[in-house]
């Protein structure tokens, strides 16, 4: 099925590596509803901290208790603390399906720049699209890194990296995936924190 969808959006498109992106895209914009609900989870933890680390202090020796308070307290905000992994776990059955798809040579034939979409940057370190895409790459995970609070670990800012060394070990078409899908995460997380910060200025002109 994820063959014939990529074939019919090539053939509509003239290119199946752009067909990659746009298939990319709209699984995004199908999942944006969850990933926005997400972000509303991460913000409420966020203003909730001080009292979710009371609950720690208070009862970090009985955990089963510890969880039901916690999913209380976040339940009367309106989120869970499971909101956050709905759609990383929605969207891991396409993600696995598009891999088979790019690593089972049903795409050898297709081109980007001039090289194969199953071709890897491990095994031919001269193409020219495969170092693109690490630049791509490189890129987004340092805008990410950027809009971290200057508090985070050291590790969690390293694991921005991680697409670029995952890359070069994939065919050039998960690389494609890669950089649209990574791309598209930081906008919509900038563009969403963007929106919180407003809102939030908003409010508390009008208090």
């Amino acid at each position: 099925m994820v063959h014939a969808v990529l074939s019919w959006l090539a053939g509509g498109l003239g290119s199946m590596p752009a067909a990659i992106v746009v298939a990319t895209v709209l699984l995004r914009v199908a999942m944006l509803p969850l990933s926005l609900r997400a972000y509303r989870a991460e913000r409420v933890r966020t203003r909730l901290a001080p009292q979710l680390q009371t609950l720690r202090e208070r009862h970090g020796s009985e955990p089963v208790l510890l969880a039901e308070k916690s999913a209380e307290l976040m339940r009367k905000e309106g989120t869970s603390p499971f909101a956050g992994l709905v759609p990383m776990l929605l969207q891991a059955p396409f993600v696995w399906l598009l891999y088979r798809e790019f690593t089972g040579g049903r795409l050898q034939g297709y081109t980007f720049l001039g090289t194969d979409l199953s071709h890897r940057l491990l095994t031919e370190p001269g193409m020219l699209a495969g170092w693109l895409v690490v630049a791509a790459l490189v890129a987004v995970a340092v805008w990410n890194g950027r809009q971290l609070p200057a508090e985070t670990p050291s590790f969690v800012k390293a694991l921005q990296f991680g697409t670029v060394a995952f890359a070069p070990f994939v065919p050039l078409a998960a690389g494609i995936y890669l950089v649209t899908t990574s791309a598209w995460t930081a906008a919509e997380r900038w563009t969403v924190r963007a929106h919180f910060r407003t809102s939030e200025q908003k409010n508390g002109k009008s208090r």
